[in-house]
């Protein structure tokens, strides 16, 4: 009697612990989303707040980066990844700051902004390995492709283009589904542009996984680009947006790719 009193006092114990493992995960079901539900212009004009946490390849090594735009008027700001506190900087409307994830890597979050925690669970897109042209034609179409071993949700195509006047750029973004392995941009784009007007092109292919977390857009992303530089003092130009280093500029959006990510 004594032996069935402890193996029903075992199993209670298990079927308590399944169901709060059960509870655990709930609370960071990975996001059952539509890629319809993206929302590309209001991501590309910066008019709506979201948080990346955005994983590219610089010299070999993989580098993690958390931007974040917010939008409304707040007081308080915290996040955690993977239950880890992070150090979170904040320069010209955005905040930033170092993560350590990897491509394939799934993750935890939890946002707080004032009184709003937003919790959940995304996957880094695999690795994008890009086929860029050498040169930027500004006469043709641009066409680009990539690989990856896997289809992230979607994935988001950008050109920047630096014009010569005063911190003036041209910005276009096109969403892809997560099939896609190819792009081209339309030299409509940048139609009536010579050499004389640009100093800087930006093209990237950014994969990402992404939430809609009451209202806010959470993405995870692996971004893959290139840069063409049209002017001969460019280093000066972007000496003035980066800080000493082998560190990468910051990504888009269009504030931060001409700033350097915290140098660890």
């Amino acid at each position: 009697m004594t032996r069935a009193k402890t193996i029903l006092s075992l199993l209670l114990i298990l079927s308590l612990s399944v169901f709060a493992c059960n509870d655990n995960n709930d609370e960071f079901d990975a996001p059952d989303v539509d890629l319809s539900e993206f929302p590309i212009q209001g991501f590309i004009d910066l008019n709506i707040s979201y948080m990346e946490l955005s994983v590219a390849e610089w010299n070999g090594d993989f580098l993690g980066v958390m931007y974040l735009l917010i939008t409304e008027d707040h007081d308080v700001l915290s996040l955690q990844v993977d239950g880890n506190n992070i150090e979170i900087s904040f320069s010209e409307g955005f905040y930033t700051a170092d993560l350590d994830l990897l491509p394939g890597q799934e993750f935890t979050y939890r946002l707080r902004i004032d009184d709003n925690i937003r919790t959940g669970r995304l996957t880094v897109p695999e690795t994008i390995r890009g086929n860029f042209p050498e040169s930027f034609n500004l006469s043709a179409n641009y066409e680009m492709s990539w690989t990856t071993s896997s289809d992230p949700a979607g994935y988001v195509a950008l050109l920047q283009i630096g014009l010569d006047l005063d911190d003036e750029w041209l910005d276009h973004g096109q969403l892809l589904q997560g099939s896609a392995r190819s792009h081209t941009f339309s030299s409509s784009i940048y139609s009536g542009l010579t050499e004389d007007d640009v100093w800087y092109v930006d093209v990237a292919v950014l994969g990402m996984n992404f939430d809609i977390n009451d209202g806010m857009l959470i993405m995870a992303t692996f971004d893959e680009y290139v840069e063409y530089d049209f002017d001969d003092e460019i280093i000066f130009r972007q000496a003035e947006r980066r800080v000493a280093g082998d560190r990468p500029r910051g990504r888009f959006p269009a504030t931060l790719r001409h700033q350097a990510v915290p140098v660890e």
